[in-house]
């Protein structure tokens, strides 16, 4: 996995946070600002991150998060012109009932069907988020869909025509590259 600034390191049941900026990861604190002072946790590198998000998987420690930058009102990277590369990855999504964070699609599913989870990998293989990529394109309002090549991300963002008060939803998807193997 390639991290980018704004991702996030989550400890869900402590609260503490460490935001990637400027290439380390610095701690928050636990109203979310980072003023960049180490709180005695000490800044992490990627390599430090990577190994103890490894570790949480091995574990299965559901405790610790990875959560990817929101990245903004305009898609990071180069137009997707062509279908995107072929990578395993983690698909996350905006999740509309809450804070509007991006979370991992399983997790999203979890909160509706505790037993469909078990059908959403939490690791898709490539050829399915190109499915994903392709289908959102195609049949989706305002589509508009960018691959960061230095981040290893691909972005699909789009309209669905209206929620229960007729608005429009934007729904935005984030595949985050990743070296794990894919689950079945």
């Amino acid at each position: 996995m390639r991290f980018t600034d704004g991702d996030r390191y989550v400890w869900t049941h402590t609260g503490d946070v460490w935001t990637r900026t400027n290439g380390s990861w610095v701690p928050s604190h636990h109203d979310g600002l980072n003023d960049g002072v180490d709180d005695g946790t000490g800044w992490w590198s990627d390599a430090d991150v990577s190994a103890a998000l490894g570790r949480a998987v091995d574990d299965w420690d559901v405790h610790q998060r990875f959560v990817p930058a929101d990245p903004g009102p305009i898609l990071p990277g180069r137009s997707l012109l062509g279908l995107p590369p072929m990578h395993d990855c983690a698909q996350y999504v905006i999740e509309h009932q809450g804070p509007g964070l991006l979370v991992p699609l399983r997790d999203l599913v979890s909160q509706y069907d505790e037993n469909a989870v078990y059908d959403v990998p939490g690791v898709i293989t490539g050829s399915r988020m190109r499915d994903v990529v392709v289908e959102a394109v195609r049949q989706q309002r305002w589509p508009r869909a960018t691959y960061d090549e230095a981040a290893g991300r691909v972005y699909v963002r789009y309209e669905l025509p209206v929620d229960l008060h007729g608005r429009p939803v934007e729904c935005l998807h984030v595949f985050v590259f990743t070296a794990s193997r894919t689950e079945a």
